[in-house]
């Protein structure tokens, strides 16, 4: 972050060149040299994908294509952007769209239509002095030295300076994202008891979720939207609450309450969409999943799993043409996406069988095992259990048995995910063989991992890296042979000294970890062991 307002890397986005030119002319009057402009959406993206700006200043409207918030949305998830840029939107509306857009992607300011230079200067200075401390914290990020960037947020709450909100919130989601969930519930409980802050309930919400006390979440979200409706993220997390809890009907009615007030939230209006096909209720289910994909157009949360999920309604309904046609559509939205064309040809398998023709399901099917094979470790879980459905219902008993053992496998923990193995057996009449492979699929997890440990406490650790790497080759999703591995790692270079390499892999490992399970207790333990050693001078000084 420039420690001036002359000294920033500025970025106008405005579509109207009149606008554009009135603004850098505004900038320059302040003294700034380095500004850089876009007229769309595509040509500011490609800049913030570039180059780092200290203050992004963007239109709400540029016409056809992606609104400033959409921008602000991509350049989030995509991490052009940290906690240091200040990002003001400038508007000429005031809708309640406009508003709920806002309070959901938080830019730093929210200017309306005529800004005089001396508004824009003051609030731009303002900001400035707000956002410089937070840098340091934004490198130590970048650099995933999560436990650095936590113990910066601390000495900077030391000093109570006028970002004291951003900082807390800043470590919350450090302490969140690396899985310390009791030391996020002991710092949001005591952010609560100096004042009741929403985020911070929020936060504590998500602390009981990620730990599976959904009853405590449940009604910790209740609690947030009972005194502020508006707080959407309490609606989200309430939502994915009741879902877990098995109240396919409320979590539903949660989202219709939040559609209708900001209606173009495109991963809400999926999650709406998703929640009613679930819950059996098609018609809803098709109207959400369209809207969705309508939203989407320009949005960085388009996904081919909307195209395919309303494709899934409509074999439902009794329509698999129309469906097929739903399908050739993403096929063209995200031709060269290996996940998409996976996605497509899984439904497209399962949608040919409800025509009654198997030849055309079985060589889609062919297709995506093809897919599959190229991407292993990184096939969702909901393609899978699709995958595995449709060849049980090809009569492929073999090859669906085998893609969820390997779903038992890599989740032998997750009671919710092997409800959902289950109902897949239940379906095609399958209970009882079901329930012996996945006993038996549990039992070689288990075994494996004994193994494992027994190496360790032998002290041939080389041997358990070896066999843990092995087993990783068919469980790539398993989190506790992830950890294990990395615990073994982490052993080994306690004895022979840091080895960068083998460091790089641990993070690596790690990554995965808190994808796929937020909540593994090591995981926590294990990154901070990697983060000390990290700082420790290297073997044999």
């Amino acid at each position: 972050m420039a420690t001036s307002l002359k000294q920033s890397n500025t970025l106008v986005i405005d579509d109207f060149p009149s606008m554009r030119s009135m603004m850098m002319g505004f900038l320059k009057s302040m003294g700034v040299k380095s500004i850089d402009n876009a007229g769309t959406a595509k040509d500011a993206l490609a800049l913030l994908a570039s180059k780092k700006y200290d203050i992004v200043i963007c239109d709400y409207n540029l016409g056809h294509g992606q609104n400033g918030q959409q921008i602000l949305e991509e350049a989030k998830h995509k991490n052009y952007i940290g906690y240091s840029t200040i990002w003001v939107m400038v508007t000429a509306e005031k809708t309640m769209d406009m508003f709920m857009g806002a309070a959901e992607n938080k830019p730093d300011d929210y200017l309306l239509k005529p800004i005089s230079e001396g508004l824009l200067e003051t609030r731009l200075n303002k900001l400035i002095e707000k956002k410089m401390s937070l840098e340091p914290i934004e490198s130590a990020v970048a650099a995933k030295d999560y436990m650095f960037a936590i113990a910066l947020c601390d000495e900077q709450l030391k000093k109570h300076t006028t970002n004291t909100q951003d900082i807390q919130r800043i470590k919350s989601d450090l302490l969140l994202m690396t899985g310390n969930f009791s030391a996020a519930q002991v710092f949001f409980e005591s952010i609560l008891a100096v004042r009741n802050m929403p985020w911070a309930k929020t936060g504590l919400g998500k602390v009981h979720f990620l730990t599976r006390n959904y009853p405590q979440a449940k009604e910790i979200f209740q609690e947030i939207l009972a005194e502020n409706k508006m707080y959407l993220e309490a609606a989200d997390w309430l939502s994915k609450t009741l879902d877990a809890m098995g109240d396919l009907e409320q979590a539903k009615s949660v989202l219709l309450s939040a559609m209708t007030l900001s209606p173009n939230a495109v991963a809400r209006q999926k999650s709406l969409a998703d929640a009613a096909y679930k819950n059996g209720e098609l018609d809803l289910a098709q109207a959400s999943y369209e809207k969705a994909i309508k939203l989407g157009e320009h949005s960085v949360h388009k996904n081919s799993s909307t195209y395919s999920g309303l494709a899934k309604v409509l074999s439902a309904k009794d329509d698999p043409q129309e469906a097929l046609k739903v399908l050739d559509r993403s096929k063209v939205e995200f031709k060269g996406d290996p996940g998409a064309e996976l996605q497509t040809a899984v439904i497209e398998g399962m949608v040919y069988q409800k025509l009654g023709q198997p030849d055309k399901a079985e060589a889609a099917l062919a297709v995506a095992e093809e897919l599959m094979r190229c991407q292993p470790g990184s096939v969702s879980l909901s393609t899978t259990m699709d995958m595995a459905d449709a060849l049980l219902a090809l009569g492929q008993k073999d090859k669906a048995c085998g893609l969820l053992a390997g779903v038992v496998k890599n989740n032998h923990e997750n009671a919710g995910i092997i409800s959902m193995v289950e109902a897949v057996f239940d379906k095609a009449g399958l209970s009882e063989e079901g329930g012996e492979l996945i006993k038996a699929s549990s039992e070689e997890v288990v075994n494996i991992n004994k193994q494992g440990v027994l190496l360790a406490n032998q002290g041939k650790l080389e041997e358990g890296v070896k066999l843990m790497k092995q087993a990783l080759l068919t469980l790539p999703d398993s989190d506790l042979m992830l950890t294990n591995l990395c615990g073994m790692m982490l052993g080994l270079m306690s004895k022979k000294g840091k080895d960068e390499r083998m460091m790089s892999e641990v993070r690596q490992y790690l990554d995965r970890v808190s994808k796929i399970n937020p909540a593994n207790k090591k995981y926590n333990t294990y990154m901070n062991i990697l983060n000390k050693l990290a700082h420790s001078s290297p073997a044999g000084r």
